[in-house]
């Protein structure tokens, strides 16, 4: 049996063919997610993962306040040989997420309890980076991972450092997707919560709030693989 093709790819298709025929053109906006939802009769997350890939490859760039706009008009960058055909696999990145929810909930509280003036002053600057990647997806991850292992390094405990790193290191690419597909916020206002726990040394707080940042993020997959569920059916 063919599976159906995701959602998103087939906005990002129909971005493809506006640029290629020149409907949109370089250092013009685009039109608004709004717009796309109601013209593509598809959710606005779709439509939000697929302007992310662009951006993520700096075809387009999202400016706050303004919109999105066509920064390039040269799509060699989207490698359309190997990269355009990916599909999301919700199934993996949910086993992914569950995995985190376990280890890092607890960790979290103990990391708090233990953590250093060194520990912190390397979440900070972790967070700093995650701020400077927004529209970079793989730099972003990069950063987000790292402020995470620095979390899981302040627990002292080298089983749970090698058990995450282990994990992580063979998932990196379902992180980087989730990243596309669900963007950059969630990441940076949880971070921004963890930290201020952690430099209040308050473990209960700190713990409390890992499980809501990884918990959002199982809820946005749940979310994600209804709505695409539904939308193939009508595709």
């Amino acid at each position: 049996m063919i599976a159906k093709r995701n959602v998103t790819q087939q906005v990002v298709d129909y971005f493809i063919k506006k640029i290629e025929e020149k409907s949109w053109k370089k250092g013009e906006k685009i039109p608004s997610e709004n717009t796309l939802t109601k013209e593509l009769s598809v959710s606005r997350s779709s439509v939000r993962a697929a302007i992310q890939q662009f951006v993520g490859v700096g075809v387009m760039e999202s400016i706050h306040g303004k919109g999105t706009f066509l920064k390039e008009d040269d799509l060699s960058v989207m490698r359309l040989g190997s990269h355009h055909d990916i599909h999301y696999d919700f199934v993996d990145m949910n086993k992914l997420l569950e995995f985190r929810l376990i280890l890092e909930t607890d960790s979290c509280y103990f990391a708090t309890l233990n953590a250093t003036a060194k520990n912190i002053e390397r979440l900070k600057f972790y967070l700093d980076k995650m701020k400077e990647s927004i529209g970079t997806p793989h730099k972003f991850v990069h950063y987000d991972m790292l402020f995470h292992e620095e979390i899981i390094s302040a627990t002292q405990n080298p089983l749970l450092e090698s058990s995450f790193k282990n994990v992580i290191n063979q998932k990196i690419d379902r992180l980087e997707e989730f990243n596309e597909t669900f963007g950059y916020k969630d990441g940076i206002y949880y971070h921004t919560l963890l930290l201020k726990a952690i430099e209040a040394k308050d473990a209960t707080r700190a713990k409390r709030i890992m499980r809501s940042h990884l918990q959002k993020a199982i809820d946005d997959v749940y979310y994600e693989k209804n709505v695409a569920d539904e939308e193939n059916e009508i595709f």
